[in-house]
């Protein structure tokens, strides 16, 4: 069986190495961007079991490309990080699991990774089934837009 594939969306890059070292070392395999939409494509690239995404971003808010990689992927967990204290609201998408920064520890980072893949883990057969065509449908885009 693989690693869980995570993507970890935060604009400053230290956040990106460390949050990236840290679930490698858990036994993850850990894809890194940069800008929601770089974390889209990524997306769009190959599916992943967990979006670790920060809240504040230029461009896309972590809002937004919680809710576009939900349009995807609906059933996809979801980790929001934040390092501002105002109130998290995301309207109709919520995440799995929210993170404060900083970080309180690296264990922490570890557990809110877990958390959100347990609740995934609680889908019905058919919804997996679901999933996994959506996924199989989002791999395929690449590709006809290649042919076309």
């Amino acid at each position: 069986m693989s690693a869980p594939r995570l993507l970890v969306i935060d604009d400053d890059a230290e956040i990106c190495t460390l949050l990236a070292r840290t679930l490698t070392r858990a036994g993850y395999e850990v894809l890194t961007a940069q800008t929601g939409e770089a974390g889209l494509a990524l997306l769009d690239a190959g599916p992943v079991d967990c979006l670790i995404v920060d809240k504040m971003l230029p461009g896309m808010h972590g809002g937004e490309v919680m809710a576009a990689a939900r349009q995807r992927f609906a059933r996809l967990p979801v980790v929001m990080i934040s390092g501002h204290s105002e109130p998290l609201s995301f309207g109709e998408h919520r995440p799995d699991v929210t993170l404060g920064k900083p970080f309180k520890s690296l264990a922490a980072i570890e557990e809110a990774v877990a958390q959100a893949l347990a609740v995934a883990t609680d889908v019905s057969p058919v919804e997996s089934l679901k999933e996994r065509l959506t996924q199989v449908v989002a791999e395929m885009a690449p590709l006809r837009r290649k042919r076309e």
